[in-house]
Formats: C-alpha cells, structure tokens, sequence
C-alpha cells in the first residue's frame, strides 16, 4: 500500500546526500523476499501473578472472504471463576496473513467503547505472524456486564491481493492479591457513537449526544484519530494553492483537531504523525515498525473544567474539526468519567476561559519551475479552569497548555523528491486543588520529531523501470512529573525512536521487483525518578534482526 501511496500522492522525497547513504550501506543488487515476524522494542506487560481467566473474542477468524468489512461479532460476558474487580485485564491480538496484501487498519470495540486500534503488517508470499498486547484495565467498568463486540479488518481478498488475516484475540482477567491491588479506572465510560465518525473536510462532525453522569467529577475524552487518503501523510502535504496547480494534497503540512462541548471550543489535539506498516516505502518496516503502527494509544482531553455544563441529565454533543483537513479523517473515542459516590448530583462551573479559536499559521513559500520550498509554523496557547462541588467539598481543576508546530518542507517535482523536518512540541500542566488544600500538578510535554525523504525516480535510459529511496527518522518523546504541594513525587522519561533505510527498484512493465533492501532500528527507553529503567535497542537488515540489546 506504501508505494501505491505514494505515486499517487506524489510523497516523493529524496536528497543528494541520501542516494550517497544509501548506495554506500545498502546493498544495491539485494531483493529482499522474505522477513522475519515483527519485532518490537516496547516492554512486554507485566502482569499479575494471581489467578487468572481468559476469554477469546476471536480463534483464527478469517478476515476477507466473506467481504471487505465482516466483523467478528459476539457477547463478551465476565469470566464466572475470575469475577470483578480485577488486578489488570490484557488483550492479546495475534495475527497472520500468507501472499500478497496491503496494510490494513484493525480495531475492537466493546458495549461501543473503542479499547484497541492499530494495523496490520504487510506479508511475505510465505507469510507471518504478528501479536500485540494492551493493557485495557481502564476499561474493566464496560468488561463488567455482558457487551457486544465486533473486531473490525476490512480486507480486500482476490486473485491479486490474496492475504486472507487470520486473527486470534482474548482478554485476560487477572483476580486480586498481595502485590496485586485493584486496578484503578473510571467508574463510566461512554462512547462516541460507537462506531468512526468519519470527517472529509474542515467542517465540524459529530458525535451522537451523550447524556453524562449527573454525579460526575471528573471527565476526560480519549480520541482516537487517523488520517486517510490524501491525510494519511499530511505531514507532507502542500499549500492549497500550490497543490491544486500541480495535483498535490493540500492543507499545508499543520493539522489540528479541535474539540467542541455544545459549540464551545473544548480542546485540541496535534496529532502524531504515524507512519503505517506499508507507508513510504514497504521495505523500511521489516520487521520493525514504525512507532506506534501496531498499536495507536488515544490523545487524551481533560474536559474536567466544563464539568459544570455536562452534569444537568441532557444530552450534550461533543464535536470535532480537523483543521486543514486534505481528506479525510476517521475519529473515535470515550468520555472516561469519574463519579462522586456520595452524591448523586454534582455541580460546578468553568471559572476561566482562554482559548483562541485557532492557532496562529504561518507560511512562507518560494517556488521555482520545478518545485518550491516551505516552511509552515504554528502555535497556540490555552487555559481552563473550572471547579466541581463534591461530597467532600470542591475540587478546581486547571488545564494550561503550550503548543508549538515547525516543518521545513523541500519539493522537487522532477523526481518528486521532497524533503521534510518537522517538530511539533505540546506541554500539558494540569493543576487539581483538592478540598483539603492539597495542590498537585500533572506535567506532560510530548515531542514528535521526523525527518523523511523519498523519492520517485525514473532514470533517463531506465529501459522500464522505477526507484523508490527512502528514509524515515522518527519519535515520540514524552516526560511526566507529578508534584504535589510543590515536592516532586515522580518523575518519568518515554521515549520511542525509530529510523529507516530502504531501497525499491521495480521493473514497470513486469512488476518485478529489481532491488528491494532495507535496514531498521528501533531504540526505546524509559526512566523513572525511582530508579525505574528500560531501555531496549534493535537493528535489522534485509528483514532480520541483526542485533537485540535489552541495556537495563
């Protein structure tokens, strides 16, 4: 799906001193034709030693010949022998798929509450097999009482593209005991619509109306978001103008999602720009993938200090723009809410409210005959506050948050070659008063790096054929502190980071591939104050794992 993409999209990036690269460190006759499964350098979970229960939602459920969107389906009830409360609950997703087949999106959803999405690896003729594992305690409240559930693939299966998925999902229960208290999770979840709320252009989408607890006191919306079509890479994506004169995407390379309580501006989202298991070029990603390709976490939007507005028993509706949106978006998600049970109604009121209603944009532009060059910047600032009257008195709750957006963008329209860094940078200070005068302060600041080039080359004298070089540098990079009256309980350090090489030489007339190479890395780490630490580092080449350190 990645070089389809690409042409079509033109995502065609490519910079002198990278064909030296990789001419020198890849090999220029190598065709790759198989890989290993994938790997990962995340942490495995560590679950509970206690007893545990497991339910299968899925055994080998074959997705795609019975047609494009058939979901597995069924009524998930409470293991009896493992009853509630849980110490955790473990989802367990394992796939595979044999022939040839494009990256597919993936998602399980339960009582209509979204608890997974990610997508599938792209296989080899022989195929692979791939397992992802998520803890979803936050969920336990929704896992409680017998749900439906669908676990969604939408697969194209015929004589061309002949990968049928096969999947396998259970959930794990695992009971309490020493060492192993109850999970903590809210007492609600609600969820959007139940299903994508599917956006194609810059108008505002919504939800279905949800009607909220009258006794919340806490209320927080999980987003799920991933770009389509021409906004799969709209980090690449040109000025309207400029893309429309040359049959480009546009938008410009900013998004921002924003989020509307009753036609109010809420929040926002800057979205990570996550590259899927097929996307610039299929052979960067074997087997490593790209952060976050297997399994995307949801943005999280504290929509506590409009608590005040949400607890009266009306429906109310949550709203979402995609700012700049080429086309199109699929938005998903759950209001997580936290009940008073002391009370069965709560009430509040939003206290202070400083949200511009949209970011500053700029963009400064050069163009030339044969290509143009762009350099997009943004930036936003906003706060909130607002408080809610408990049965233990009132809590004031306070969200500030700094954003900052750079990308220098390089076209080169003979060879499509284009050349992307880009940085986008957010800090989340959430401030909670607590009725005893107890202040503690949540700090989040999020970094999201990439540097991508690619190309689409057709050599003068080429006899036929193509070449797609590409390289892909990438990371999520997150610190948490937590204070409470001013003294720093913990402090924590995340951070995902992969890099790509690869090479595709392919004949046009044939289809065979010529030259087919690609090297992966993928170094994670995380620290804590407490003298927690993971750090995990893989290399790879030609498909294989070349080196697997686990340094602390």
């Amino acid at each position: 799906m990645g070089l389809r993409r690409a042409l079509r999209m033109g995502f065609v990036v490519i910079a002198v001193a990278l064909i030296v690269l990789m001419s020198g460190s890849l090999p220029v006759a190598a065709i790759e034709t198989n890989y290993q499964n994938p790997v990962t350098a995340l942490p495995p979970l560590v679950r509970p030693t206690t007893s545990s229960c497991t339910v299968t939602l899925a055994d080998h459920f074959a997705f795609g010949p019975s047609g494009y969107d058939v979901p597995a389906t069924g009524i998930l009830a409470p293991p009896d022998s493992c009853p509630a409360p849980w110490s955790m609950v473990a989802l367990d997703y394992t796939g595979s798929v044999a022939g040839r087949q494009f990256d597919r999106e993936t998602e399980i959803w339960v009582g209509g509450v979204l608890i997974y999405f990610g997508t599938t690896p792209e296989p080899t003729p022989a195929g692979i097999t791939w397992h992802v594992e998520k803890d979803v305690s936050q969920y336990a409240t929704v896992f409680a009482a017998s749900q439906p559930y669908a676990i969604h693939l939408p697969n194209v299966v015929n004589n061309v593209y002949t990968g049928i998925v096969y999947v396998t999902a259970t959930l794990t229960f695992y009971t309490t005991g020493p060492g192993w208290p109850v999970g903590r999770y809210p007492d609600a979840i609600i969820g959007l619509s139940g299903d994508w709320i599917f956006d194609p252009g810059r108008a505002p989408v919504a939800a279905a109306p949800v009607t909220l607890p009258t006794n919340a006191l806490r209320i927080v919306l999980e987003l799920f978001a991933k770009g389509n079509s021409c906004d799969e890479f709209w980090y690449g994506s040109e000025p309207d103008a400029y893309a429309d004169a040359n049959g480009l995407c546009g938008g410009g390379a900013f998004r921002e999602i924003q989020v509307t309580v009753d036609g109010t501006l809420a929040g926002v989202v800057w979205p990570f720009p996550y590259i899927f298991t097929g996307g610039v070029n299929p052979f960067l990603w074997r087997p490593i993938a790209a952060v976050g390709a297997y399994n995307e976490d949801p943005y999280q939007v504290d929509l506590t200090p409009f608590i005040g507005m949400l607890v009266d028993g009306n429906p109310h509706t949550i709203a979402f723009t995609v700012v700049n949106n080429g086309f199109y978006w699929q938005l998903g998600g759950n209001l997580l809410v936290g009940e008073d049970s002391g009370l069965a109604q709560t009430s509040g009121a939003l206290t202070t409210y400083e949200v511009a209603p949209d970011a500053d944009q700029s963009v400064v532009q050069t163009t030339g005959n044969n290509g143009a060059t762009f350099q997009f910047s943004a930036a936003r600032s906003l706060s909130v506050a607002g408080y809610v009257d408990t049965s233990s008195g009132r809590i004031t709750t306070t969200v500030r948050q700094e954003f900052a957006f750079a990308s220098h963008q390089v076209l080169n329209l003979v060879n499509f070659r284009e050349n992307i860094q880009q940085t986008e940078g957010i800090t989340s200070v959430t401030t909670t008063i607590f009725p005893d005068g107890t202040v503690r302060v949540a700090t989040v600041a999020d970094s999201y790096p990439i540097v991508l080039a690619s190309a689409f080359i057709i050599p003068p004298g080429s006899d036929g054929f193509f070449q797609l070089p590409a390289h892909v540098d990438q990371a999520l990079d997150r610190t948490i502190t937590i204070t409470v009256n001013d003294a720093i309980v913990v402090s924590i350090a995340i951070s995902d980071a992969t890099s790509a090489s690869a090479v595709l030489k392919r004949s046009l007339s044939t289809g065979q591939n010529l030259v087919a190479t690609g090297t992966d890395s993928e170094l994670f780490s995380f620290t804590t104050s407490r003298g927690g630490c993971y750090i995990h580092a893989l290399e790879a080449a030609q498909g294989f794992v070349t080196v697997d350190v686990l340094l602390c």
